[in-house]
């Protein structure tokens, strides 16, 4: 008992802290023993909450930073799909795809667009490089003529004078061809979207063609004739749609055959006007129609070519029908012959609606 005289007794009892001053334990009432050792337990409780907070905290933000990180790699993966093909693309090289597998979300939308309108951009220079073959062909032909004929007639220099008019008329018909294929190409690739549409009476314009025309076709033996179904009037071009029926009725002089008959049809619908051009020759197989629009192709390459066609008549057609809203259709059975139609909207004058008309003359 000698040792109650420590200034401090070491125990613990019920959380309460013997360290304080035994006088002060002494003074307190069991109620206020009871609430301080509480409160000391929830002090301790609260800072041992805090630390375990902060290092899940800490973790939480790992975890979530990697995940977040994968999560973000797997989502724009089709971005970085999208910009590897894009730098790999050049105009030499378009044959790379995207090919995006997955769910049919706006990635897949983007790159399947992305697909699409490089498809287009390659069937666009392809479509280019073969114009500038063929082109490049259809000259060469004529001015290898051209040359062969004058270096004969330079070691012939003491030819008779026919055999000098003849290989002057070739050189002559060569040199036609090529102004007739160079003002092809010129009007092929010449902006036509500027061009002022006014209100134009197809049957004149038919008339006007098919006299033009009378020559060629009694030389080959091809009779042409003009069927005209009422009186109506197209909003047109007069310059462009008078090539177009040019064009047209040639096309069908050169390939109907001798003995046959090439008949222009214009018809009046409610809303359109129609221009049909037919022949009784052999028509077009089955496996040509398809193409007869795309430049430089030909049916028959070797009698078309012997005839002056540049191969170019119809894709000016479709180009020039295309460039006044209009369009250009082609019909053919084997052995019956083929039909091309034009059509054009009509243009409405009982309303006053429509350019106003404008006089037709031979362009």
């Amino acid at each position: 008992m000698e040792e109650m005289g420590l200034d401090r007794a070491e125990w613990q009892e019920d959380g309460i802290n013997a360290n304080e001053p035994a006088a002060a334990v002494n003074d307190m009432t069991p109620a206020q023993l009871v609430e301080e050792a509480g409160d000391e337990f929830q002090s301790e409780n609260l800072d041992r909450l805090r630390t375990w907070s902060i290092v899940a905290g800490f973790g939480l933000a790992i975890i979530s930073g990697f995940g977040g990180f994968a999560l973000s790699g797997i989502i724009l993966r089709p971005m970085r799909d999208i910009t590897e093909v894009a730098s790999e693309i050049s105009a030499t090289n378009l044959s790379q795809r995207i090919n995006h597998q997955g769910p049919d979300d706006e990635l897949k939308q983007l790159a399947d667009t992305f697909d699409s309108m490089i498809d287009r951009i390659e069937r666009g220079f392809e479509a280019q490089r073969r114009f500038v073959q063929d082109a490049s062909h259809e000259l060469r032909t004529p001015l290898a003529a051209i040359r062969t004929n004058i270096e004969v007639a330079e070691m012939a220099s003491e030819a008779e004078q026919e055999e000098q008019r003849a290989l002057l008329e070739t050189v002559k018909g060569q040199t036609e061809r090529l102004t007739r294929l160079s003002e092809d190409l010129l009007l092929l690739t010449a902006p036509q979207a500027a061009l002022p549409l006014e209100t134009v009476n197809p049957g004149e314009l038919v008339s006007m063609a098919l006299e033009e025309l009378a020559p060629l076709a009694e030389r080959a033996d091809v009779t042409l004739a003009a069927n005209t179904q009422g009186s109506c009037e197209a909003v047109a071009s007069t310059d462009l749609l008078y090539r177009c029926v040019l064009n047209l009725v040639d096309n069908a002089v050169k390939h109907t055959g001798e003995g046959t008959a090439v008949t222009v049809e214009v018809a009046c619908g409610a809303e359109t006007v129609s221009i049909g051009v037919k022949d009784t020759g052999p028509g077009i197989p089955p496996e040509d129609v398809a193409h007869v629009f795309e430049r430089f192709y030909r049916v028959d390459r070797s009698r078309v070519r012997g005839r002056g066609g540049s191969g170019l008549g119809l894709a000016i057609v479709r180009e020039l029908m295309d460039s006044m809203g209009g369009s250009v259709e082609v019909e053919s059975t084997p052995g019956q012959g083929a039909r091309f139609t034009l059509r054009l909207p009509r243009a409405q004058a009982e309303n006053g609606a429509g350019p106003p008309r404008q006089g037709i003359s031979p362009p």
